[in-house]
């Protein structure tokens, strides 16, 4: 009866241990999991604090002039940004270009004053290129509905 008693318990302690140790290598793979995604996720956050983003919008009032306005939607400032019209540009005639632009902060915009030629298109494709903390000629292009 004192044999069974102990092969039991013996059973019953590898039996824990053998739980223990399963338990505990899943929890720490887990852990390790966590952690690599919350370097990853401040990996990326450092990263994004560097950037700066440049994106323009066309605004119209009435028949006259148009406007770009040129913005920074990122977490950096921009320096020396520029502008480039891929198409179209021989459809607008630009009378109040500030570009390059030596420095644009976060939130910040600019405005470039143009008026639309005869048979104008419904489209402008512009490239925006800027340095910022994270690289040097950094681009942009987008397609802006007049």
């Amino acid at each position: 009866m004192e044999l069974a008693s102990l092969i039991v318990a013996c059973i019953a302690l590898l039996f824990g241990i053998f739980t223990f140790i399963f338990h505990d290598n899943k929890l720490k793979k887990q852990e390790r999991k966590l952690n690599d995604y919350q370097l990853k996720k401040n990996e990326i956050e450092e990263l994004e604090i560097k950037k700066a983003q440049i994106r323009g919008n066309i605004v119209k009032v009435g028949k006259g002039p148009r406007t770009l306005k040129v913005y920074n939607k990122g977490r950096s400032k921009a320096l020396n940004v520029r502008f480039e019209l891929i198409s179209n540009a021989d459809r607008l005639d630009i009378f109040k270009n500030p570009f390059p632009y030596e420095l644009l902060n976060p939130q910040d915009s600019t405005e470039v004053i143009f008026r639309l030629i005869v048979g104008f298109p419904k489209t402008i494709k512009v490239k925006f290129i800027w340095d910022d903390d994270f690289q040097k000629n950094n681009e942009f292009t987008q397609v802006l509905t007049l």
